[in-house]
């Protein structure tokens, strides 16, 4: 991009944060509890300047091109599916009344415990060392359970693995298969779905076919959530 054209855009964005409600994320991905106490101040500060979103609010801002809350919203994202997103930020963001976004790692929560670290250590995914004395790194599938409806639950794919990187059958897997665990562990498909530093929904064809035939409504990628249905 040469620089009068990143001047173009920058301006661009600059208006519209000016004079457009826009919906911003803040993205978090392990969440230990020795930082509880900074996570509180930054959720709080959030709740004073935000309004939460859940899934029919973004639904109806990208259907309608009007934000209906008082203050602009703020998805906040956690990826991955870690234990500790349950045990930590789930507490705080309940108590400022925000909504948290699960971007889950299925094959992650798939995972024995005693296949956990493994998994982790496979597909770039970076627990805390002797975090939790029980080796469960992951969150749990009662633990979503218990999150479905207070919570937004979304698929980060199935194995965190750049989809651009993997023959059809594999692509297949992470984002069919993905929303087949969901349905499987919450007996529902999920909306939303975003892949590993994957580009945006229309820049890469066969992994686009496959995330609408798996019936999400949303896609998110680092620069842009786009609503599909």
């Amino acid at each position: 991009m040469n620089p009068r054209s990143f001047q173009e855009r920058a301006a661009e964005v600059g208006n519209l944060l000016a004079t457009r409600p826009l919906v911003r994320t803040v993205n978090f991905h392990n969440t230990p509890r020795a930082r509880a106490s900074e996570y509180e101040r930054q959720v709080a500060q959030f709740a004073r300047q935000f309004s939460p979103v859940g899934e029919d609010d973004l639904d109806r801002y990208l259907q309608t091109g009007h934000w209906h809350r008082p203050k602009p919203g703020l998805i906040v994202a956690l990826y991955e599916g870690y234990r500790n997103h349950y045990d930590v930020m789930v507490p705080i963001l309940e108590r400022h009344g925000l909504v948290a976004w699960f971007f889950v790692i299925t094959g992650f929560v798939n995972a024995p415990v005693s296949g956990q670290w493994a998994f982790a250590e496979q597909h770039d995914i970076t627990p805390i060392p002797e975090e939790y004395p029980d080796g469960r790194i992951a969150l749990s599938w009662q633990e979503l359970r218990a999150l479905d409806g207070r919570h937004v639950l979304a698929s980060h794919a199935r194995t965190h693995t750049r989809l651009s990187s993997l023959d059809a059958a594999a692509m297949e897997g992470e984002v069919i298969g993905s929303q087949q665990d969901f349905e499987a562990g919450l007996g529902r498909p999920v909306r939303s779905f975003v892949s590993y530093a994957g580009p945006a929904y229309g820049e890469f064809a066969p992994a686009d076919r496959l995330v609408d035939r798996a019936g999400y409504q949303f896609v998110f990628s680092n620069y842009r959530i786009q609503r599909l249905r």
